[in-house]
């Protein structure tokens, strides 16, 4: 394209605003997409849904507020939400099996930019941990989910539709079978 100078300054203007429009329909951005991501504006929430068929121990290591902690069980659940953004973590948890020496440990996070950012584990219980494990923490988009085994139990996650929060969900269930 080229632009003639001669024609004056508001010609250069309205190369410059053609050239935006341009730009910003191909991006395919619009203000109703920033709208729908809230990056960092809205917090997370988690509900732990106990399926299995023995009591679990929920305890939160961060949160604003819980439904409740400690012993949850079967067909019961607990609900934790956080914007702390401590340590880069909005809710940050951990869930005991009584009688097995396994422990599910999660944290997520809603940052300035991008998805929210989480984690979970199924594993042996040790005794160190940091309560906001991003070292395997990935980007999760609505109705991502991923699941672990272990013994007799199956653990799952979820993101779900966000609903003035970025909503999860952790089931624990046993293996079929």
């Amino acid at each position: 394209m080229m632009v003639s100078t001669s024609r004056g300054p508001g010609s250069l203007v309205a190369v410059f605003l053609a050239l935006a429009a341009i730009v910003a329909g191909a991006s395919g951005c619009s203000s109703s997409d920033e709208d729908s991501r809230q990056a960092g504006r809205l917090g997370v929430r988690i509900c732990v849904l106990n399926s299995w068929t023995e009591k679990v121990s929920v305890q939160y290591t961060l949160k604003d507020t819980s439904t409740r902690e400690g012993l949850l069980a079967p067909g019961e659940q607990s609900c934790a939400e956080g914007t702390m953004n401590v340590k880069d973590c909005d809710v940050s948890g951990e869930i005991l099996y009584p009688d097995l020496s396994l422990v599910s440990r999660f944290s997520l996070t809603n940052p300035s930019f991008g998805a929210p950012i989480g984690g979970f584990s199924l594993g042996p219980d040790e005794p160190t941990w940091d309560s906001c494990m991003f070292a395997f923490g990935e980007g999760w988009s609505v109705g991502d989910k991923r699941t672990e085994e272990n013994g007799p139990l199956r653990v799952s996650m979820e993101r779900l539709p966000d609903d003035g929060w970025k909503e999860y969900v952790l089931i624990i269930e046993p293996l079929p079978g």
